[in-house]
């Protein structure tokens, strides 16, 4: 009965005994067949692979492993594909090509030693047999599963390397992660000893930076890729990154020039569904510990208005501070508010902008992209549903017209990144 080969294509078992023949002639390893295998993978790898004596030899000992291997699979199944080779020699230059970033490298090679070996398959096979009936099936039969255990070797040794680089930044993000939470906890590590163990200086001045995302659909791609985006954006000189759940990141910059809101939102705008709450400047390890909870709390009231992608510590401290006793908060906003609480979102927008254009018309005309006449008819409405004038308690308004905004009372105000 005749066998099947993996791609369909019948082998008599005269076809399948030529297979085995010259399978068994490469597990002897012919010296013409050996050379010619590593002068074309060495000819196709990138410079340090060829040039470096210890490199080479990782390189040969891999091209070698994997021969054999392919040819000892062939011999013991004609028909069927051969399993990926994952033996050290081809895992250990493979890890190492791809730790210099010259990954596709190795793909060159493995079809660089295809070739020569198949040339190598049909020579032989003409030289142990004449018959086209036999020569045919056992052609093929090498040609597909030559072809078959280098795409097998590619794929698997891509997603084997993915796994190792992956678990390795989960090792490297956990370790850091204790170090912070000691650091966090103040617990009793010295600043030289966490400096080293993260590998960031914790003498400068820091600021601290919390991201997330949507907790139904985390996305740690495009975190990191946000936080990547933070050193350049702002000029620190350093950037400590932890993951701190599956949907957030934990970051610090060091000596950073500008860490406004708006220079963060502008570094990240590539990634809409990251948010990023910025704690203010602290310096040495407690302004590390401050600047990180200020940036928690900061994340926390961020929770309230989900319209808001970066805000920093210092746009929200006076809300953060009014909050802590959110009933008395409410009761402030309603007494100084009064029926202005629950009137129209304009009204309250453009008040809100007056006091911070520090009472001028003109400024909160050009700020709100309308007519000076506007604003002062909406000031006007405004003013005749506050319970107390607007001259002399400005301040108090201002700050109550903030607060409502977290508290959720001011429905449909347009909000931007600050």
């Amino acid at each position: 009965m005749a066998v099947v080969s993996d791609a369909g294509e019948p082998l008599s078992p005269q076809a399948a005994d030529l297979v085995r023949r010259i399978a068994r002639v490469i597990l002897d390893e012919p010296a013409d067949l050996m050379a010619d295998v590593q002068a074309a993978v060495s000819a196709a790898a990138d410079e340090p692979l060829r040039s470096e004596p210890v490199l080479a030899a990782e390189v040969a000992a891999s091209t070698r492993a994997n021969v054999l291997h392919w040819a000892a699979g062939i011999l013991n199944d004609p028909a069927g594909r051969v399993p990926a080779n994952l033996s050290p020699e081809v895992l250990g230059i493979a890890r190492e090509a791809f730790r210099r970033g010259i990954e596709q490298t190795v793909y060159s090679t493995y079809h660089a030693g295809q070739n020569v070996v198949w040339t190598y398959w049909m020579r032989t096979a003409f030289a142990l047999s004449s018959d086209p009936a036999v020569l045919r099936p056992a052609l093929a039969a090498g040609s597909e599963s030559v072809a078959g255990f280098v795409e097998d070797m590619v794929a698997a040794l891509s997603e084997q390397l993915r796994r190792e680089r992956a678990q390795l930044a989960r090792s490297s993000h956990e370790r850091r992660f204790e170090v912070v939470s000691l650091l966090l906890d103040s617990a009793p590590i010295t600043t030289a000893r966490a400096s080293a163990q993260l590998d960031y200086d914790l003498r400068r001045r820091h600021t601290a930076a919390a991201l997330w995302t949507d907790p139904g659909r985390p996305d740690q791609a495009a975190l990191a890729q946000a936080a990547d985006a933070l050193g350049p954006a702002t000029g620190a000189r350093q950037v400590l990154t932890v993951i701190a759940s599956s949907s957030s990141v934990w970051a610090w910059l060091a000596a950073a020039a500008d860490t406004g809101a708006g220079a963060i939102a502008a570094a990240t705008a590539a990634h809409p569904a990251v948010r990023i709450a910025v704690g203010p400047i602290g310096a040495g390890v407690d302004g590390f510990r401050r600047s990180h909870f200020d940036a928690v709390a900061t994340q926390r009231l961020m929770s309230r208005r989900p319209d808001l992608r970066v805000a920093s510590f210092a746009d929200v401290q006076l809300v953060a501070l009014a909050l802590q006793d959110e009933q008395r908060a409410r009761e402030f906003v309603a007494r100084t508010l009064g029926k202005l609480t629950d009137a129209d979102p304009e009204l309250r927008d453009t008040l809100c902008v007056y006091i911070g254009e520090q009472f001028s018309a003109a400024r909160a005309a050009r700020a709100l992209y309308t007519h000076r006449n506007t604003v002062l008819n909406r000031l006007q409405r405004a003013e005749r549903l506050l319970p107390l004038p607007l001259a002399g308690h400005g301040l108090e308004v201002g700050v109550a017209l903030e607060i409502a905004q977290w508290l959720g009372t001011q429905p449909g105000g347009a909000t931007h990144d600050r």
